[in-house]
């Protein structure tokens, strides 16, 4: 008999005294409650599932067929800045050549800057530094005022909302001067904070949540005695130190593992499906309506975070994200029709750089290619 049906006949007795009511009413018991919200956690994991495989079946064709691509069109475009580098100090250029090739130089780094797929070794932020200090030789500025102390709150506060960090006045004066160098040193200052960042914690986490978002039951309050006794009741059960038999030991100790899990993530409806699988669901028949009405609070709980997690992948600031909302299927467009595009693309920016790396071997060259940009 499933658990349904066991909260199903504990809810009968109080039904039984009281005023019969219409049909409809039936699912708004708990009971009905409780078979509503299992029934859509059951949909919302089997559609987890079926996303996490498209999404991995997306990734994996990228990594096999774009990721070297986009790795050799970022080479390609590295080398091609450095090149064009190497002309800005010439001295035969005239002033039209140098701002034209200022602005062919910026262009290509703007490109490069965004591409996520720069392979270990080229580092854009040294290339966006040596451009800086040309732009310094060539295009010199006046000197900027000197910031009063309101400026550099002003832009003190700005900075931590847009990085989330903390700057000192000498970053501030770097963050002027020189915005390649800043920008270098806050990727390194946020690499090493995001190693040193502690694993959060689940009761400061939840609560961030509004009213709205918490749920009655979050642990801490009503369902927190329930939950605890059916996890202690399995843990009794499952305890591989309980089993001799090796094989079986082994199969006690992933159990434990899954049931462990269960607990730290509130999973509720694991818990009374290892209930159901390995205890006498009987006693679970015997829940008193509050029970069930903690129950159901955990339900929907779970319930909405799984619809998050869901949604998560379309927003989530991941590769995999990126990699997943830029080839999927969309409307007619078929992921197909995406990788083709995408590759087509690609191929043609690595044959136009490699083109230009062949033609660019002396400042000869350069002019007659920038005539060539402008004239066409």
């Amino acid at each position: 008999m499933s658990l349904t049906s066991f909260i199903k006949d504990a809810d009968m007795t109080k039904l039984a005294t009281t005023k019969q009511k219409p049909k409809n009413t039936a699912k708004n018991s708990p009971a009905g409650q409780f078979q509503l919200l299992w029934e859509k956690i059951e949909k919302q994991k089997t559609r987890l599932v079926g996303q996490e495989k498209r999404v991995r079946k997306i990734v994996d064709r990228f990594n096999a067929e774009i990721l070297p691509l986009e790795r050799e069109q970022a080479r390609t475009q590295y080398q091609l800045i450095e090149r064009l580098l190497t002309f800005f100090s010439r001295k035969s250029l005239t002033q039209w050549q140098r701002d034209d090739l200022f602005h062919w130089i910026q262009d290509e780094l703007g490109m490069l800057s965004t591409n996520p797929f720069i392979e270990d070794g080229l580092n854009p932020s040294q290339l966006l530094i040596r451009a800086e200090e040309l732009l310094k030789q060539f295009y010199p500025q006046p000197e900027a005022p000197a910031l009063s102390q309101s400026e550099r709150e002003t832009i003190r506060g700005d900075l931590y909302r847009e990085l989330g960090l903390e700057i000192d006045d000498e970053e501030i004066d770097l963050f002027i001067n020189s915005p390649a160098e800043f920008m270098q040193r806050m990727m390194e200052k946020m690499q090493a904070n995001d190693q040193d960042w502690p694993e959060e914690d689940h009761d400061q986490r939840d609560e961030c949540f509004g009213d709205e978002e918490k749920s009655p039951v979050d642990g801490q309050a009503a369902g927190k005695t329930l939950f605890q006794r059916l996890y202690k009741q399995l843990a009794k059960k499952l305890h591989p130190d309980l089993e001799q038999d090796a094989t079986l030991k082994a199969v006690r100790h992933e159990q434990m593992q899954q049931l462990q899990a269960a607990r730290q993530d509130n999973d509720i409806y694991t818990l009374i499906e290892l209930h159901r699988q390995h205890l006498d669901t009987d006693a679970l028949g015997q829940l008193k309506q509050q029970e069930l009405d903690d129950i159901n609070a955990l339900l929907r709980r779970q319930l909405r975070a799984l619809e998050r997690q869901y949604d998560q992948v379309f927003m989530k600031d991941s590769m995999e994200s990126t990699i997943w909302n830029r080839f999927r299927n969309v409307g007619r467009i078929s992921s197909d029709q995406n990788f083709a595009e995408h590759t087509q693309a690609l191929k043609a920016d690595i044959k136009r750089n490699n083109k230009l790396l062949e033609q660019l071997k002396t400042l000869k060259d350069l002019k007659q290619l920038q005539e060539d940009r402008i004239y066409g």
